[in-house]
């Protein structure tokens, strides 16, 4: 097998990353070619607008359709999607029948169709037994995921590691079984491992199995020390600050026109009251509206499970003439949003943060979330400079002391850029990836 540390005497060495969920892997595999490794992703089965690099890079104004965009029909102002990114389907279609129970078709295929791979089936269910990982993988379980083996193996073909994202670490550990291969967590070890059913054993076992763990959120160091792992490494998602930065827009003052506003409040986290508390964010906007000497506005995006429920809410609240709306954003438009607002908001139950936060930071705004210190002090040596709140009232006192001092929230907004720069950037984040490859290539 090729070697990391031959790459420098001009061995070709490849990576590929599988499942791009929220754009991860593409981000990922475009710094780490910046660094001269040869990543390549795999996205399958998933064409979900937000795991299209087009969603990442390109700069466009109109509004896709959210699972199946047409990108070709579309001006995306020169943009190319890169032939490192593959988007395929696992198979063609299924027969015209209806499935009696999930995984029917994919089990005949191996029973009457490919009886060979029955045996090869009942081999690796016997090596996960072998591997001690409780609880036990079931025979159903392996065959309901073997007849996939043929087409993950042609993907495989040609890479000398695999990060797999999400669940993929099952296809890895159960089709890659001659080289190393990375599991990529980035929210699926909350849960997913701990459940009852095939997915959740082998997602435990192959986290058991990887040859390096890379934990993103760093809430979920209770679920890894839950499954005895060992082999985790905390990296932050990257961010690119030299695309996430502070810059003019004309969307500020296209706001300030429309709305003769002097005060604007962006939150584009999708609404999930449970997940997100954006009913904590909305009652407490509306206190701040009666109380503040502004007139404020406040950007939402209509997105999630819980719109309806959200805009319901303004609407008895009285909120309506001072809440706008937009479609989910595209990366470039969403800069230009960043930019235009005063204040950024996220989450308020979590404890952590996913993109828009970092993302907010790099463009020089302060952010207001919540923010457990706790569960962060395992893997940040430097705390950033966000502005915690968790319950409705605390919410609307954040608003209060922002509104109230434009050099506090430019002081703010300073701080967050140079803490990002120094513990997100694109390049920390490729070279402590690449380090992971180097060791792991040289065993």
């Amino acid at each position: 097998m090729r070697r990391l540390h031959q790459y420098a005497r001009g061995a070709v060495v490849r990576i590929l990353h599988v499942g791009n969920i929220a754009n991860n892997a593409y981000n990922n595999a475009k710094f780490l070619r910046r660094k001269g490794i040869e990543a390549d992703v795999l996205c399958y089965d998933y064409t979900h607008v937000m795991a299209q690099p087009e969603w990442e890079d390109a700069a466009f104004e109109a509004q896709p359709d959210e699972f199946h965009p047409q990108w070709d029909a579309m001006d995306l102002g020169g943009f190319q999607r890169p032939a490192w990114f593959l988007q395929a389907e696992l198979s063609s279609g299924r027969p015209g029948r209806a499935q009696r129970f999930k995984g029917q078709f994919r089990l005949e295929r191996l029973l009457f169709h490919q009886p060979a791979l029955w045996m090869r089936a009942w081999a690796k269910y016997l090596e996960c037994r072998k591997t001690g990982s409780l609880p036990r993988p079931r025979l159903l379980d392996v065959l309901f995921t073997y007849p996939k083996r043929k087409r993950f193996e042609q993907w495989f073909e040609g890479h000398d590691l695999i990060q797999a994202y999400a669940t993929e670490p099952i296809h890895a550990w159960m089709f890659a079984p001659d080289r190393p291969y990375i599991a990529f967590e980035h929210g699926t070890m909350r849960e997913i491992p701990f459940e009852h059913s095939g997915r959740g054993r082998l997602l435990a076992l192959a986290y058991r199995q990887a040859a390096k763990v890379v934990i993103t959120n760093p809430d979920v160091i209770t679920a890894a020390r839950r499954l005895r792992l060992t082999n985790f490494q905390f990296i932050p998602h990257p961010v690119d600050e030299t695309k996430y930065r502070p810059r003019p827009t004309r969307v500020r003052e296209q706001l300030v026109q429309r709305f003769q506003t002097d005060l604007v409040f962006f939150a584009p986290s999708r609404h999930n009251w449970v997940l997100k508390g954006n009913d904590l964010l909305i009652k407490a906007f509306a206190r701040f509206r009666k109380a503040a000497h502004h007139i404020p506005i406040l950007i939402l995006t209509d997105w999630g499970q819980e719109v309806s429920r959200s805009r319901a809410l303004i609407d008895a609240l009285g909120l309506g003439t001072c809440v706008v709306w937009t479609p989910p954003l595209n990366k470039m438009k969403l800069i230009d949003y960043y930019n235009a607002a005063d204040v950024v908001l996220d989450q308020f139950t979590l404890g952590v943060f996913g993109t828009v936060t970092p993302e907010a930071m790099a463009c020089e705004k302060p952010v207001v979330l919540y923010f457990n210190r706790a569960v962060h002090e395992w893997c940040y040596a430097e705390m950033p400079p966000v502005i915690s709140a968790k319950s409705e009232e605390e919410i609307f006192e954040r608003l209060m002391e922002l509104s109230k001092d434009p050099g506090y929230r430019a002081a703010v907004g300073q701080a967050s850029r140079e803490w990002i720069v120094k513990h997100h950037g694109w390049e920390l984040v490729a070279d402590r990836q690449i380090t992971i490859y180097r060791e792991l290539l040289q065993r």
